[in-house]
């Protein structure tokens, strides 16, 4: 190889080192026990020249990625407390969440569910929300003991972007028992693969013409994810 050749294999291996890094943890383990907030009240509060507020309209969907070119994330088991649990105990452990792929991807960042309210009109807000969920093969879902992510456009520093090649982590509390029961399936004891997947919506509400109106949109379109398991050994 010569000293050109090199020199250009090393910038791009010094540029990749450079990207490919931690940059934020955040501890999910311990949810916040709810309170009544400034987000209720502005659900309950009537806009001026309204006596009540009326049925309006909901609405659902999906959030589509910018050039319809799905982002690529990695979300891992990196870490337990107890790789051997016993059935319907509690466990509690770290995820990584990593950006695989070409483009800077945005998630919600904030503990505070009441971030949704912040500088934002009395009838009219958006927000959005994330979170891990816990899943066993063969089994289903795990019942998921740790809180949500909540970020909001007009809030500084609740919506953290995640260049390629970053990632970030979060310790994550759950129990090993179903999140929704379904006759005819259970958890079985022994060697079973464990893995966690990242979940992420866009919310709004609104008042117009004294109609309450709301919407859900899903990002399950927008991400590509892989979810690599790790073994644990249900006793």
């Amino acid at each position: 190889m010569n000293r050109v050749a090199q020199s250009v294999a090393y910038l791009c291996i010094l540029t990749t080192s450079t990207k490919a890094q931690q940059i934020a943890s955040v501890d999910l383990s311990h949810p916040k026990a709810p309170t009544e907030s400034a987000h209720k009240q502005r659900e309950t509060a009537l806009p001026k020249g309204c006596e009540k507020l009326l049925p309006g309209s909901l609405y659902d969907g999906v959030v589509m990625p910018p050039n319809h070119e799905r982002r690529e994330i990695v979300v891992e088991i990196v870490k337990l407390d107890n790789e051997s649990p016993i059935l319907g105990s509690e466990v509690q452990g770290e995820v990584q969440l990593r950006n695989s792929g070409r483009y800077p991807i945005k998630i919600p960042w904030s503990t505070e569910p009441n971030i949704v309210q912040k500088d934002q009109k009395p009838n009219s807000f958006s927000w959005e929300a994330g979170g891990f969920n816990i899943v066993l093969k063969p089994g289903g879902q795990l019942e998921n003991l740790s809180q949500s992510l909540f970020g909001s456009q007009f809030s500084s520093g609740s919506e953290l972007t995640i260049q390629p090649g970053e990632w970030v982590t979060a310790v994550l509390k759950f129990k090993l028992a179903l999140q929704y029961e379904i006759s005819g399936r259970s958890i079985r004891k022994g060697k079973q693969e464990l893995l966690v997947e990242w979940e992420q919506g866009a919310g709004s509400k609104g008042v117009k013409n004294c109609k309450a109106s709301s919407a859900w949109f899903q990002y399950r379109d927008y991400y590509q994810q892989q979810n690599p398991t790790v073994t644990i050994n249900v006793k």
